[in-house]
């Protein structure tokens, strides 16, 4: 998965599943034009590989439209599967996506019918990033309309179009009103790839926690995110922040690399992610190893290689948002049988799924459309899963509950001083930044 995108999927090798085969509800029969040709493509891969497959209609509608067609196969339970003509049809994208920043709502610190955006993190190098937006930036309307909880979702599928209008607003002098300032525009661009964010160490009396601002399970970035971790070893640190507020996931792999390093039981053999699929998927269970070895990157591919590098915690802190999700999840959640882990913050997304694109192999290609269908539901090494309403966390903290925002991971930022007080019962800590 690109941060380009920041589509929320868990990429899987198609080796996991069986080669397909016949699944034609409707035996025998054979669309003769164009759509429904398509259109039985499109329902023959999803007989095969959608999680939900046993509720798919017996009987579709042909002639629909493919992507109207599409919908309707779909379980109410499905968020996340969508379908693509390669042009002007697929996944639908967040702001983070599009321009390159997420933001949160929160109510209007003076009129309680109105709420305020407040920029959380901004993706170095993006629209966003360039147009000068920085987290802790407030903005009171999008293209000319002031937010309230009546508009809030009009104004969240606003924030996913080609372009946007914020109108910025900032706090006066003393604080007692909050008035509006800069408009900035904002255009659809390519957001550029990013993992590690910040690498920290922090001290008191001589107990030193690292800390690590991971924000997408990207591959191609494994062996910078090693870099951290290594750096952060030699340092001595005996506690650990892990900053996953803003990881949309992507890699699997990446993500079980990290979580390797961090567990108290260091095993190749350890069972690490379980897959469970539909009849013909089954189900799945990888160890650490086996995860690892998907990736495409030699940096840490072997457990051998990584456990010189395994910190050996006996807990780990994670801070987690509603923008976490994914492999993130995964990797929160699938490393709790191996090390004491505390989750600080608000209620992650809850993708408990894992998709791969589906295209027709044949050649020539008959079907241009891709599908990206749920395939399986994951659970760890105990089969404990079922996470879909989202991870909520030990210690509950909303870090826009108080404003203007602390820098990310430093002290103020309210989930890292809950993670302090927990580790020292103080926020006075010393900051050394890798």
């Amino acid at each position: 998965m690109t941060i380009g995108k920041f589509i929320i999927y868990i990429l899987l090798s198609v080796a996991l599943l069986p080669s397909p085969a016949c699944t034609k509800k409707d035996a025998g029969w054979q669309p003769t034009d164009s759509i429904g040709k398509i259109n039985k493509w499109v329902y023959d891969s999803m007989a095969m590989y959608y999680y939900w497959s046993a509720d798919m209609p017996p009987h579709p509608d042909y002639s629909l439209p493919t992507e109207q067609f599409f919908k309707q196969l779909l379980s109410p339970n499905d968020r996340f599967s969508w379908i693509s003509n390669r042009t002007t049809i697929g996944a639908t994208k967040t702001a983070a996506e599009t321009y390159g920043f997420y933001y949160s709502f929160t109510i209007h610190p003076f009129d309680q019918q109105k709420l305020i955006g407040v920029i959380t993190s901004v993706i170095p190098g993006s629209n966003a990033n360039n147009r000068g937006l920085k987290r802790g930036m407030l903005f009171s309307a999008v293209n000319d309309r002031p937010i309230t909880v009546d508009n809030k979702k009009a104004t969240k599928e606003a924030l996913q179009a080609a372009a946007a209008t914020l109108q910025l607003a900032a706090f006066n002098t003393d604080r007692s009103a909050l008035v509006d300032s800069a408009r900035i525009g904002v255009q659809s661009a390519i957001v550029p790839q990013k993992s590690v964010y910040a690498t920290h160490v922090f001290e008191n009396n001589g107990k030193k926690t690292g800390y690590l601002a991971y924000y997408l399970c990207a591959e191609k970035d494994d062996a910078v995110m090693l870099q951290s971790i290594q750096k952060l070893q030699q340092q001595g640190v005996t506690e650990f922040i892990l900053d996953l507020r803003y990881n949309p996931g992507g890699s699997v792999a990446s993500a079980t690399k990290l979580a390797a390093l961090l567990t108290s039981n260091f095993n190749a053999g350890n069972k690490f992610i379980t897959y469970r699929g539909n009849k013909h998927g089954g189900t799945v269970v990888q160890t650490f190893q086996q995860a690892i070895s998907f990736s495409s990157n030699a940096a840490g591919k072997s457990m051998s290689d990584l456990q010189a590098w395994n910190l050996n915690l006996s807990r780990v802190y994670i801070l987690t948002s509603a923008e976490t999700a994914s492999a993130a999840e995964l990797l929160t959640h699938n490393l709790e049988p191996y090390t004491n882990v505390v989750r600080i913050g608000e209620i992650t997304l809850g993708k408990d799924e894992a998709s791969f694109p589906i295209e027709d192999q044949r050649n020539p290609r008959q079907v241009a459309w891709v599908i990206m269908p749920i395939v399986y539901k994951i659970a760890d090494a105990n089969g404990k899963g079922d996470y879909a309403t989202g991870l909520t966390p030990h210690h509950a903290v909303v870090e826009t509950s108080k404003l203007p925002l602390a820098p990310i991971g430093k002290p103020g930022d309210l989930p890292v001083d809950k993670a302090f007080m927990l580790i020292y019962g103080t926020t006075a800590v010393s900051v050394t930044v890798l």
